[in-house]
């Protein structure tokens, strides 16, 4: 965020919707997460208070051969039920606020394992087809071949452990430091004296890069094609690359030979000819560039790139949902609040028991723990 309030463009979308969200829910009306503790010490106090203040006596709960009922139930019981219903609300309506503030990142998290779950039937399917392919076929009766997947054929079995992209980029600076060298000794012959030594490194540079990212880049498309077979059309223009690649390769080679100006003589005793020291720099450059093109092969199967790209995606969002959760709502559960909801009803049911405990005792007076008892229903009088 900037100071304006403005979502930074650099930040991620899915960590801008954690940081937009507020970290805390509305004040509730009364607090659903009072300790039952702190509400049976309540009630005790208050059913202490009442018994010295004389405020209930034995007929305060009715006629003693009436029904039990709640009609005559004390103020302070009444007073408890109608704060558990508003604690019970209360947590209800934190739970829902806390769903609507999480359910971008929640339907961002799905969306990110469906498509991690494509993937993965993706190269399940792929990994089948190519079990397929190198088995024998299974001619029917009518000579025709049997297509169908058996159920053990094998299945990607996970994610392969590919080159870093930091490693590839790194190994492919290494190759074109190693070749502008050489390309200078061949450039600075015929172009010293005609242009300046900083444009004879540059182009040695640029002969070098084009050496080096033309196979990688061919190498990026060749795998790229393997996923969804769309970019069928970008065959020839490999092959063009390809062949203008070679070329430069071969026309440099021939370039070398004239600069080293090889003498028949000096090569005799290493039983070595002008042709063999050309093949042999030529046969650099195209080592060289067979390991760029393999750098480009050294990644994942595109199939299991997007699988492991949604599932980091995923696991992020997942993360970001539980750290807001905790901050604005500790007490929520993907299950509901139905755990919570029956909690605060018994936190509040011992505090109504509290209360009738205290109170009884502290009158002490058999008639009036009978009354008690009757009212709550638990004990019946026997007519005479």
């Amino acid at each position: 965020m900037t100071a304006s309030g403005v979502p930074d463009a650099r930040v991620p979308a899915a960590r801008r919707a954690a940081v937009d969200v507020p970290v805390e829910l509305p004040q509730p009306l009364l607090d659903p997460r009072v300790p039952v503790a702190v509400l049976i010490a309540q009630a005790e106090a208050r059913g202490a208070a009442d018994a010295r203040g004389h405020v209930l006596d034995s007929w305060s709960f009715g006629d003693p051969a009436a029904e039990p009922s709640e009609d005559f139930d004390p103020p302070y019981v009444i007073c408890l039920r109608r704060q558990r219903d508003v604690a019970v609300e209360s947590a209800r309506e934190r739970h829902g606020i806390t769903e609507s503030r999480a359910a971008e990142l929640r339907r961002r998290s799905e969306v990110a394992g469906q498509d991690m779950a494509t993937a993965r039937s993706m190269m399940d399917r792929l990994a089948r087809r190519t079990a397929r392919l190198q088995e024998p076929a299974d001619h029917g009766p009518d000579g025709a071949a049997n297509e169908t997947v058996a159920d053990d054929d094998p299945v990607w079995e996970g994610e392969t452990v590919a080159l870093g992209l930091r490693w590839r980029l790194l190994i492919l600076f290494g190759i074109v430091l190693a070749e502008t060298p050489v390309h200078h000794l061949v450039f600075q012959y015929f172009l010293a004296g005609r242009v300046g030594v900083a444009a004879i490194w540059a182009l040695c540079v640029s002969v070098a890069v084009f050496l080096v990212t033309g196979p990688y880049v061919a190498a990026l498309l060749v795998r790229a094609r393997q996923a969804t077979g769309t970019e069928r059309r970008l065959t020839l223009v490999v092959v063009v690359m390809a062949v203008f690649w070679t070329a430069v390769v071969v026309v440099l080679g021939l370039m070398c030979g004239a600069v080293l100006d090889l003498d028949q003589d000096k090569l005799g005793p290493l039983n070595l000819t002008p042709t063999t020291v050309v093949l042999m720099f030529v046969g650099g450059l195209i080592v060289a560039g067979t390991m760029a093109f393999m750098l480009g092969l050294s990644r994942r199967h595109p199939f299991q790139e997007a699988y492991a790209t949604h599932r980091r995606m995923r696991d992020q969002l997942e993360a970001m949902r539980r750290m807001m959760i905790e901050q604005i709502n500790p007490e929520y559960t993907e299950a509901g609040p139905e755990a919570l909801v029956q909690a605060i009803a018994a936190a509040y049911a011992a505090a109504e028991q509290a209360y009738f405990a205290a109170l009884t005792h502290a009158v002490g007076h058999p008639s009036f723990t009978e009354a008690v008892q009757h009212r709550r229903g638990l004990r019946q009088v026997v007519p005479s």
